[in-house]
């Protein structure tokens, strides 16, 4: 489906709109859609949309900034009128040939009405949705100067021809109690994209989705090389106890190459070769498919949500302290790093594999856990384009679509 996304600005400009414009076009893009941002002041972010800038919508746009001057003052000019039908065309010319347009904000906040007017001339003739995350009518950081008159009175009129979507449950009881005629919004939250709030590595992009970190209910990472005293075969062992529970885990084993050891190779082959194939799925050699460098590792320590760390001699163990300032609580044995930071509550020493129930009701308890892995359930691009987006693109007759 061929979609425009629509707002005054875009990026650079670092507000929350902004954002959640980025991570949507970038998820509808992924999943097989058209999409280009049309905005009034921004730029390309190097990423798989065009950006149609069109200086009409610019709030520094000469028409714009006049409209606005009269408007604060509570009154309107010819030049409101103008404005509108210089909108109107400039909106066609950018639209053509878009089958539907998500209209960021312009429909209940106040900051160009003229804007605001010309997409309800066009809303007819043009397939929208109001993607709604904030409505003027209830924000008292603002106040319109003749709120019941027009144009101002269009931040409490809704568009019969538009379909409205709200980015939570509370916003949409504000639109359906302030708006008239009354609506019924659809609630759907904003995706929040891994792949551009951590700037994840190309490598790590094109393995993202295969990793189907969503449905996990764990996502551990060893950084280890695959040497014996490293003990990776304990973490298999629990990958599988986890397994055989109904459980989802995700081991990710960094394990690069030890050159001049014949004992780390034949372990290496012996922990691949004898993993069951019911856990294929589960673990992952993360240098089997590409070398775990400094900005790779930073990768997986954003994505993992516990270290496990079951190596049996360590002078140190600096993973644990690259762990903590990661935030990651940690499942290890009793490495010296571990006693520098024993105070801190953050890890759980799992010595024998007897001890797997208590360490996961112990992880389970750990809020920075918690959050994370609800942040992945709810608000993963995937989990909120299959739950919101396809049931809402599908009204407008648009096909599933995967790429």
């Amino acid at each position: 489906m061929k979609i425009a996304l629509l707002h005054y600005s875009f990026w650079p400009e670092m507000g929350g709109v902004e954002q959640v414009m980025r991570d949507q076009a970038a998820m509808l893009r992924r999943e097989g859609h058209e999409v280009k941002v049309v905005c009034g002041k921004g730029a390309h972010p190097g990423d798989d949309y065009p950006v149609d800038v069109v200086p009409e919508l610019a709030p520094d746009f000469p028409l714009n900034t006049q409209v606005r001057a009269v408007l604060e003052r509570g009154q309107a000019d010819q030049n409101f009128s103008k404005y509108r039908s210089a909108l109107v065309e400039a909106l066609k010319k950018a639209l053509e040939g878009v089958e539907l347009t998500l209209v960021h904000n312009v429909f209940t906040m106040h900051h160009n009405l003229a804007l605001t007017r010309a997409l309800h001339d066009i809303a007819p003739h043009h397939r929208m949705v109001a993607w709604t995350h904030d409505l003027v009518a209830t924000n008292t950081d603002y106040a319109l100067p003749n709120p019941t008159q027009p144009p101002w009175n269009l931040m409490r009129t809704s568009c019969p021809n538009v379909v409205y979507v709200a980015a939570s449950e509370f916003r949409a009881e504000e639109m359906r109690t302030h708006l008239k005629p009354e609506i019924a919004p659809q609630v759907v939250p904003n995706p929040v994209d891994p792949l551009r709030l951590f700037g994840l590595t190309a490598e790590m992009r094109e393995s993202y989705a295969s990793l189907d970190l969503p449905a996990r209910d764990f996502v551990f990472l060893l950084p280890a090389a695959a040497m014996p005293s490293k003990n990776i075969d304990f973490a298999l062992e629990v990958v599988k106890q986890l397994h055989a529970a109904d459980r989802n885990p995700l081991v990710l084993i960094t394990a690069p190459p030890v050159s001049g050891s014949a004992a780390a190779e034949r372990y290496g082959s012996f922990l691949r070769q004898s993993l069951p194939t019911e856990l294929a799925h589960h673990v992952v050699f993360v240098n089997d498919f590409f070398p775990v460098g400094d900005a790779a590792l930073r990768d997986l320590y954003l994505l993992a949500d516990c270290l496990i760390f079951p190596s049996r001699r360590e002078g140190f163990g600096l993973p644990i302290v690259e762990a903590a300032r990661f935030r990651l609580p940690v499942w290890c044995q009793d490495v010296p790093a571990y006693q520098a930071l024993e105070e801190s509550g953050a890890a759980f020493l799992l010595k024998d594999i007897s001890q797997l129930g208590d360490a996961v009701g112990w992880l389970e308890q750990q809020s920075i856990f918690l959050q994370q892995r609800r942040c992945r359930e709810l608000f993963d691009p995937g989990v909120v384009y299959r739950d919101y987006y396809e049931p809402l693109l599908a009204a407008f007759g648009a096909g599933v679509q995967r790429s």
